[in-house]
């Protein structure tokens, strides 16, 4: 079996490939090439933690055999910021198609991060308007970092605001910014992040909304991806109801998504709110925005599909280049 650690991944792995296999993996969900049934879900209210084991299989182009297995293991411990860890830990294991035996086993907090931010650039190509962006991060965490590199993989961006409650971190991903794609960045409040901003990407763990509709300029994009349950939201139900809304998937984000159930609970907007989901926008069966002005939103929970192509195309890279570690199972 192959292991393959985080810096095995950063070898393997570049955004612009994970982009690519993940619209591809949700082309092959509106095939029905592709499985990813809703996720289990293993609630620990003792530690303020949630443990989640997501599936999926992908079968190949002529139908009759799987072209790929596997399943990750996540864990998110809102407490572990106090322990100087990140709330998000996993592990994903990539199976033979053929035989179910383990391929390879896999440090799942960067397949998580970078197959994320990868959804996001997916839905940013085909919801947002053209021309140049001014890029807004909320929060500097794993999902703000591969964000940033998500973001300019698809679109050109002449300025960055990040927001952010830790000084330290929002300091280090602002100079990376500085560095890497030599455009400005600055570290600005909530609102000011907003109302200079059309495009914006929400990366919190934050159970309130840290987003008011009022601050929204007309023809904004917002990629949310931080509130992972029921009863927590980064987008106020204005924006929601403002907005085109598209999701990942209705076994995700259609389940646990606070950002969409709190206004519908509340009477703001029907089920029907909802033009479809990421599969159906790549494979053009919906629309990504109807005018220049419109505010759209891509509300993604993750879906196991996205964690499957990307291990895959990790595996591949990894064999092809030599990278990782061999062990007997």
């Amino acid at each position: 079996m192959l292991i393959l650690n985080e810096a095995d991944l950063r070898r393997a792995l570049t955004m612009n490939e994970v982009i690519d296999a993940v619209e591809e993996g949700f082309r092959s969900l509106a095939r029905g090439e592709a499985r990813a049934p809703e996720r289990m879900r293993f609630a620990l209210p003792e530690e303020s933690a949630v443990l989640l084991e997501m599936p999926a299989a992908l079968r190949s182009a002529s139908g009759d055999a799987l072209s790929a297995l596997g399943t990750k293991v996540v864990s998110v411990f809102e407490r572990n910021s106090e322990r100087g860890l990140d709330s998000v830990q996993a592990a994903y294991l990539l199976l033979d198609a053929n035989t179910g035996a383990p391929l390879s086993l896999m440090e799942g907090k960067f397949i998580t991060g970078i197959r994320t931010a990868a959804a996001s650039a997916v839905a940013t190509k085909y919801m947002a308007g053209p021309g140049l962006k001014r890029l807004a991060i909320f929060g500097a965490g794993v999902q703000g970092v591969f964000h940033v590199d998500a973001m300019m993989a698809v679109t050109e961006v002449d300025r960055v605001l990040i927001t952010s409650r830790r000084e330290a971190r929002a300091q280090r991903l602002a100079e990376s910014v500085r560095s890497q794609y030599k455009v400005p960045c600055e570290i600005v409040g909530p609102d000011e992040a907003v109302s200079a901003a059309n495009l914006i990407c929400t990366g919190t763990t934050s159970a309130v909304p840290v987003i008011q509709s009022y601050t929204l300029k007309p023809g904004t994009h917002i990629n949310a991806v931080g509130a992972y349950g029921p009863d927590r939201r980064e987008l106020d139900t204005e924006t929601i109801r403002r907005a085109r809304v598209i999701i990942d998937d209705e076994s995700a984000a259609g389940r646990e998504a606070g950002e969409i159930l709190i206004p519908i609970a509340e009477g703001a907007i029907e089920a029907s709110h909802i033009k479809g989901t990421l599969s159906d926008l790549v494979s053009g069966k919906v629309q990504g925005r109807s005018s220049p002005e419109e505010v759209t939103v891509f509300k993604s929970s993750g879906l196991a599909i996205e964690d499957l192509v990307t291990a895959r195309l990790a595996y591949s890279a990894a064999l092809e280049r030599g990278i990782g570690t061999h062990v007997d199972f």
